[in-house]
């Protein structure tokens, strides 16, 4: 059976032209019963034909890309008219792209046409411009007449469903790490007679345990109000040096390295910038957490800044490679390779660092020269209101 979902390149430019979408649009318009069906489902619903091509939506999918004649996106894809990131910069759109191949939907298609399967997957989708991320279940079926090639293709939005799931696991998996880590560290106080230099040391550490428990409710906080569009800027002068003295202090002096040594580039420039301190603390220490746990046994950390004129750009760096699977699916907010619910470090330097910071977020990754991550942001925060 051919392959009619591809992500072939070639292949995604064979489209029907604005007069077989209009005959298949009437497919659907003639069965008077059908749209009035699919209309009263409250989730997404889409009829696609042999291309991935729109020719019906229903209301709640108008709603979504807000859009209030069918017209307007007859014929474009879905991850044209939801605005995936990937789709808008690609020539040929949703479905070309080697990201398109990690994708649910595109794993449902071609899952459905090879082998006939009406399997269920997860599309993941960031929007361009917005930065917002969608999570759908997704699953397709034929249309009840297959001779047209038309397809129903339905989308559930999970997002809130994995927002909160998400969240919640990971704040209860971190706070029961550091408060697990702070009940030992008092009892071994408690009953172990000790030095001075040794009680100092075990009240230093304790001390420091408290500050992460703070600092990790204060980063759950901040990411819910973020992606409630509800997060308020504290725009101040910073400087970029100050910043990353900070950022490896914290990680070298809490035992948080692993044994690893977390170092500053020499000839990092120290430049002064205005933004928000909170913020980009939490991006750098992301990039410096992500860092720490893809080394190589032993391998060393590094982390500098550029100065660039009107721009800053930070970067942090280890030895290890990202596998190409991984780097496809980088950003995006429900993906992890730690397992279930885990990983919202990449997502959330994403989403503070380019919605918030007005900055760009970028990688760079590959065996014979490790793994970089990059936040350039401006000198001078462009919109003093967020």
């Amino acid at each position: 059976m051919t392959d009619c979902f591809s992500t072939d390149a070639a292949h995604i430019r064979q489209l029907c032209g604005p007069e077989e979408i209009r005959n298949q649009c009437e497919i659907i318009s003639h069965n008077r019963l059908l749209p009035e069906v699919l209309n009263a489902f409250p989730n997404f619903v889409l009829v696609l034909n042999r291309f991935r091509q729109i020719v019906f939506a229903n209301n709640p999918v108008l709603k979504l890309v807000d859009q209030e004649n069918l017209v307007d996106i007859l014929g474009k894809t879905p991850g044209d008219v939801l605005n995936c990131l990937h789709a808008v910069n690609s020539e040929f759109g949703c479905g070309s792209t080697e990201f398109c191949s990690k994708c649910g939907s595109d794993k449902v298609f071609n899952s459905f046409q090879l082998h006939g399967r009406h399997d269920v997957e997860e599309c993941r989708i960031i929007q361009y411009g917005s930065d917002r991320a969608f999570d759908f279940r997704v699953h397709i079926a034929p249309l009840p007449e297959e001779r047209h090639d038309l397809f129903l293709f339905f989308l559930t939005d999970i997002s809130h469903e994995k927002r909160r799931r998400v969240l919640e696991r990971i704040f209860f998996h971190d706070m029961a790490n550091i408060a697990n880590g702070m009940v030992g560290l008092s009892r071994i106080m408690r009953k172990k007679e000790m030095a001075e230099d040794q009680k100092r040391r075990f009240h230093k550490a304790l001390h420091h345990s408290a500050e992460r428990l703070a600092a990790e409710i204060d980063a759950q906080r901040d990411l819910t109000a973020a992606e409630s569009d509800e997060l308020q800027l504290r725009l101040k002068s910073n400087s970029s040096m100050t910043m990353l003295r900070e950022v490896a202090a914290f990680y070298n002096h809490n035992g948080l390295a692993g044994g690893c040594q977390v170092r500053i580039a020499e000839g990092s420039a120290d430049v002064s910038l205005l933004t928000d301190h909170r913020l980009l603390n939490r991006i750098l220490g992301n990039m410096v957490k992500n860092a720490l746990e893809a080394r190589p046994y032993k391998g060393l950390v590094r982390l500098g800044c550029i100065d660039l004129g009107h721009e800053v750009e930070f970067w942090v760096h280890n030895e290890g490679d990202i596998p190409k699977e991984v780097q496809l699916q980088i950003f995006k907010r429900s993906f992890s390779t730690k397992g279930v619910g885990r990983g919202l470090g990449t997502y959330s330097i994403k989403l503070l660092g380019e919605r918030y910071l007005q900055g760009h977020v970028s990688f760079l990754s590959n065996p014979e020269d490790g793994t970089t991550f990059r936040f350039r942001c401006p000198v001078d925060f462009p919109y003093p209101d967020k």
